[in-house]
């Protein structure tokens, strides 16, 4: 075998040798990935020992519980008696047949349909 013969033998060989080491570090590290994953699986699937994750549930559960309550005063201290009307997007107050607008001269209490923009009670 001639020169040339050899160092394309030689380059093929490498070419062999870099495809082999290549595709084994691939497996290499997609079994580093999945003994990973398995682990962070198997840590979250632990029963938690001092029931911390109950403990923040339920006090989730309560403060969306108040912020329910909250809104609930707040859209009902928004709401329009019957005497108030909105009328061109701002609350006014009928007395038989005067008419006076809630709220004062440069800051008028908006509205739409039955509640005002801000509480009124």
């Amino acid at each position: 075998m001639d020169g040339a013969g050899k160092i394309a033998l030689a380059i093929c060989a490498g070419a062999v040798m870099l495809a082999v080491t290549l595709i084994g570090y691939q497996e290499f590290d997609r079994r580093r990935n999945i003994a990973a994953v398995n682990e962070a699986l198997a840590e979250f699937s632990k029963p938690d020992p001092f029931g911390l994750e109950a403990e923040h549930r339920q006090a989730q559960q309560q403060q969306a519980q108040q912020r329910a309550q909250v809104r609930a005063v707040d859209i009902q201290r928004r709401q329009l008696s019957g005497n108030q009307r909105c009328v061109g997007g701002v609350v006014v107050v009928v007395n038989g047949s005067s008419y006076s607008q809630l709220g004062t001269v440069g800051d008028p209490v908006r509205c739409n349909d039955r509640y005002a923009d801000r509480p009124i009670r």
